[in-house]
């Protein structure tokens, strides 16, 4: 059964950590119950990923990792005068201080309040000591309490949650570290150590996440995207060359109309009128979308490196790519699919969300089902008040009896609707006569009569455990799917209303059943 999270939301704000112990009961911890789907698929970033670095090194490039992280002075060695404006951009990294806790008097009786025997103030001190200078990691600490404390997991929770509020309560404080914006910012850094070791021309290529402070989240903008980033350091190399070879990456992308142009305002760390843009056309807006950005490194910049020999970078936004390639026109849908896209589901899926909500667990049980079903197909004609006993046997030492009936005069045993099928039709899930043909509909392969027929045999199990002698079960007019046990999953449920479309599981039923126990 699913969680009733309500509760349990309920019961972690009144009290966390017994609603922490508690909720495990909910979950099964022996047995062999699961087996993985055949749902494997591969995400559309990755794939040009995956197929860009074969790309990339057929063409000559050597592949490299760089660090995550970026020193500030780093972006004033490359921006000069600009790095103030830049730096808007990043995303600055900060770290909770640890502080200072001393054991008072206080805290003792606090302590005490929680453990009345507790006298290791010693040993907790030192604890504290140890964590402070950096011998403890902070999801170290609850484990360390319990091995040097002698207590159990609940007590260490407690003390931390209510004697030591400091250490919720602590600020960040930022350091002149940020998480790289540009892969430029490192590739300075880089090519300042190989150009010692390796032979011109220098020819690398990553791709990696970079982190962008944006403006706003929009299609064409995310904080973090992943960037195919190379760099060409030569002894001689023309902007026409760099150009070209430009060029013929986006073909390798599959882009043979792409184009370029050189920006009118040239970033600091590129040599004035060298940064160029590509551009390429999505195959549904029309619209031109940049997804490169490259040009030669200002020598002004590569000389705060030491760097003697000219340098061609480029880099190009996987996402934007992607977003072209599959022609999706939110490149936030393309990768938080699960966040931002319309869910959609065809008529065949939607088949599969349609289940009985109660069925048979028992090889009796399910006996039962069937016989109620093989019965009211066989009367189903026949007039009333009527009576017919469809099953008789011992479950658990019990003899047990189930019947149909109905005690009305002068009608059929069953009612119009109670053999209706249940089918999917243009997003609509309907109850339908038996004869009716849906023309490219999805029969679900459900009833009205078995889901009737499960719930009722589902009862009889449930109901002879709790020591039940009798129990009748009448359906007389379905209004709601859940009358002739038809639940359809949430998200499917969620989409069909979205959509405005109908779940119909009406119609006269009219059948009675019941079983009682013979002593």
């Amino acid at each position: 059964m699913p969680f009733d999270i309500e509760k349990i939301k309920r019961d972690a704000k009144a009290n966390y950590e017994k609603a922490w112990l508690e909720t495990k009961t909910l979950l099964k911890l022996e047995g062999k119950i699961f087996n993985l789907q055949k749902k494997g698929s591969s995400h559309p970033v990755q794939e040009f990923i995956a197929e860009a670095r074969k790309s990339m090194i057929v063409l000559g490039f050597e592949e490299l990792i760089l660090p995550m992280f970026v020193e500030e002075d780093e972006v004033y060695k490359q921006y000069g005068p600009e790095a103030a404006l830049i730096l808007d951009r990043l995303f600055y990294i900060a770290g909770l201080p640890r502080p200072d806790i001393g054991i008072s008097k206080e805290k003792i009786q606090d302590i005490r309040a929680i453990i009345p025997d507790f006298n290791k103030i010693d040993v907790i001190q030192n604890i504290f000591r140890e964590y402070k200078k950096g011998e403890i990691e902070a999801d170290d600490l609850i484990e360390v309490f319990l091995e040097k404390l002698s207590i159990n997991e609940s007590e260490a929770s407690e003390i931390i949650d209510k004697v030591f509020p400091e250490l919720k309560n602590l600020k960040p404080i930022p350091t002149k570290t940020t998480l790289r914006s540009h892969t430029t910012a490192l590739w300075f850094k880089v090519l300042e150590e190989l150009q010692k070791k390796n032979k011109l021309p220098l020819q690398y290529f990553t791709i990696c996440p970079k982190f962008r402070r944006e403006q706003k989240i929009d299609a064409t903008h995310l904080y973090d995207s992943n960037t195919l980033s190379l760099v060409i350091m030569a002894e001689e190399i023309t902007l026409e060359d760099c150009r070209e070879i430009a060029s013929i990456i986006c073909k390798l992308f599959g882009f043979e109309n792409s184009k370029a142009e050189i920006k009118k305002a040239t970033s600091k760390y590129y040599a004035p009128q060298t940064e160029f843009e590509i551009f390429v056309e999505h195959p549904k807006t029309k619209e031109w979308i940049e997804i490169g950005d490259g040009g030669f490194y200002s020598p002004v910049s590569l000389a705060q490196y030491d760097i003697k020999h000219p340098v061609f970078n480029i880099g190009f936004g996987v996402e934007r790519i992607c977003m072209i390639k599959t022609g999706i026109e939110d490149i936030r849908k393309l990768v938080y699919p699960y966040f931002y896209e319309d869910v959609a589901f065809s008529d065949e899926e939607i088949s599969k969300g349609v289940k009985y909500k109660y069925n048979p667990q028992t090889v009796k049980g399910i006996e039962i089902k069937k016989a109620i079903i093989e019965a009211a197909i066989k009367h189903k004609n026949e007039l009333t008040p009527l009576e017919i006993k469809v099953w008789e046997g011992d479950i658990k030492d019990k003899k047990v009896e189930v019947w149909i009936w109905e005690k009305d005069k002068g009608v059929k045993l069953l009612g119009p609707a109670a053999l209706n099928k249940v089918w999917v039709k243009d997003g609509n899930i309907l109850g339908l006569p038996p004869e009716k043909k849906v023309e490219n509909g999805v029969d679900t392969n459900k009833t009205y009569l078995e889901g009737i027929a499960s719930e009722m045999a589902y009862n009889v199990e449930i109901l002879l455990e709790q020591d039940k002698k009798s129990h009748e079960h009448r359906v007389k007019m379905s209004k709601r799917a859940s009358e002739v046990n038809i639940e359809v999953d949430d998200i499917i449920l969620a989409y069909v209303h979205s959509k405005q479309k109908k779940v119909d599981i009406r119609g006269p039923i009219f059948v009675g059943l019941s079983f009682k126990v013979n002593d």
